[in-house]
């Protein structure tokens, strides 16, 4: 029981300390309880010289490489972004692009199929361009 001097307010931080005392006991026992195991820490080792040079890409290979990465490698991961384990477009890159030519993945990108949309509405015919020239950049050997 409390005493008089303790004022009012007090006791109420008083039973709320008891209560988040109890709830962490709690949270303490469930953790010893359930088999959590640790989180694993992969460490990747970079080409420094690689990571800091400057792109050897022009100015338009460099926005379309943008637009490529904000609208298309979702779908297309031609980067190897770890989005899914596999994507539902197929690989693009430079072979894609000289074996249909650009006029068809031009048309392709702006009318969209089936699984793919449109960009009509959201790309302008320079920015297809850009994401062309970018394609033609991307070699095999940079497959996933």
């Amino acid at each position: 029981m409390l005493s008089r001097r303790v004022r009012p307010g007090s006791a109420f931080f008083l039973l709320m300390s008891l209560a988040v005392v109890g709830t962490t006991v709690t949270a303490q026992n469930i953790l010893k309880k359930t088999d959590v195991s640790s989180p694993t820490i992969v460490r990747t080792e970079y080409d420094m010289d690689k990571v800091a040079s400057p792109p050897s890409l022009s100015a338009d290979e460099v926005r379309g490489r943008q637009l490529f990465v904000q609208r298309c490698a979702i779908c297309h991961d031609p980067l190897g972004q770890p989005s899914y384990p596999s994507t539902p477009g197929p690989w693009v890159d430079a072979a894609t692009v000289r074996s249909l030519g650009d006029d068809i993945v031009r048309s392709q990108i702006m009318m969209g199929s089936a699984r793919m949309p449109g960009w009509q509405c959201t790309l302008q015919p320079a920015e297809v361009g850009q994401v062309i020239a970018f394609l033609k950049t991307v070699t095999p050997d940079q497959r996933p």
